[in-house]
């Protein structure tokens, strides 16, 4: 789930990824399909200049790969799920080429429906998991070639379920301000177990832990606290999971809990995975001291998003995809 307040670092590697993304737009190179960047006005400058980040609104789909750019369009649409920023910024999806929301989906969407593609990328962090079934949460149409067409899904982004009465929280909607998990996974194990695999996916992210990012303390003792106290999990409320990212870890932690507490679909176990960079060491260590922090730590892992996708080398019909993430993405 994308911060959706300012509490980002500038850290050397975001650095080095503007750069990247910067220097990709400007050479036309074809990750960007030829678009062009957005401008905004400099006060210092006292002038308009092109951004080295933001594709222009009007080409804003571009950020995407150019394969699932009509799928995942519509996708969110027939999901109701809100993309990043599209609220604030009044349309979508966003073109911030650092978007953790479209890194993730350049990444995940055109796998979606491939059963042995997901069981194969999940088996690479997850090798106990056995078989993968259809989201419970995904019912709708895709679209190919203008037609529509009921096809399982096997990876959901921006998942939520029933937030309101779980975990006491305003709104129920995908990809809204609510706790919502960016790509989720239906699995059996070999144990014949269903598990809830929660995967929160970060780019360039790196959070500054001041007072004004501290999460609302009202908000925390009427929805999560007594909960986290009840977990076998957290154990309790920590001091570290007031700050995100690990506030965002913590509430995705206790909705799977309390998805498999309720069972409004067969639920057994979870586990949760962060995917980030291996370069993105301020994240890194983030997401360790949370797994640091929790009761049992076999749940949590931690992978970086090339290795996740090892096991589509030498597939054929990934060949496109793999060009584009190494292009865009993975060559330094």
């Amino acid at each position: 789930m994308e911060t959706q307040n300012n509490n980002f670092l500038q850290t050397e590697f975001k650095t080095q990824q503007e750069k990247k993304q910067r220097d990709l737009m400007k050479s036309k190179s074809f990750v960007f399909d030829n678009a062009k960047c957005e401008t905004f006005f400099v006060e210092e400058k006292q002038r308009w200049m092109p951004s080295s980040k933001v594709i222009n609104r009007r080409e804003s789909v571009k950020n995407l790969f150019k394969s699932i750019r009509k799928d995942a369009l519509l996708y969110f649409e027939l999901n109701n799920i809100v993309w990043w920023k599209q609220y604030e910024d009044l349309y979508f999806p966003n073109g911030n080429t650092l978007s953790s929301q479209i890194h993730c989906l350049n990444h995940l969407f055109a796998i979606r429906a491939d059963h042995d593609a997901v069981l194969k990328v999940i088996q690479t962090i997850l090798p106990d998991v056995a078989e993968i079934e259809a989201s419970p949460i995904d019912e709708k149409f895709c679209v190919m070639d203008k037609y529509p067409y009921k096809t399982p899904s096997y990876i959901s982004f921006e998942f939520t379920y029933k937030n309101k009465e779980l975990l006491r929280e305003r709104c129920n909607q995908r990809g809204a301000n609510c706790t919502s998990v960016d790509a989720f996974v239906y699995a059996v194990n070999k144990e014949k177990k269903h598990i809830l695999i929660a995967i929160e996916w970060k780019y360039t992210e790196a959070y500054e832990k001041t007072d004004d990012n501290k999460a609302d303390y009202a908000t925390v003792e009427n929805r999560y606290r007594e909960l986290a106290e009840n977990s076998s999990i957290l154990g309790d409320w920590k001091d570290l999971y007031n700050w995100d990212p690990q506030y965002e870890l913590a509430r995705q932690t206790l909705l799977m809990e309390q998805i498999i507490d309720n069972k409004p679909f067969d639920a057994d176990d979870y586990r949760h995975i962060v995917v980030c960079p291996n370069d993105n060491t301020e994240m890194l260590a983030d997401a360790v001291a949370f797994k640091d922090s929790l009761e049992d730590k076999s749940k949590f892992r931690i992978i970086d998003p090339q290795e996740l996708l090892s096991p589509l080398q030498g597939n054929d019909d990934y060949k496109e995809l793999l060009n584009y993430l190494e292009t865009r993405y993975w060559n330094s």
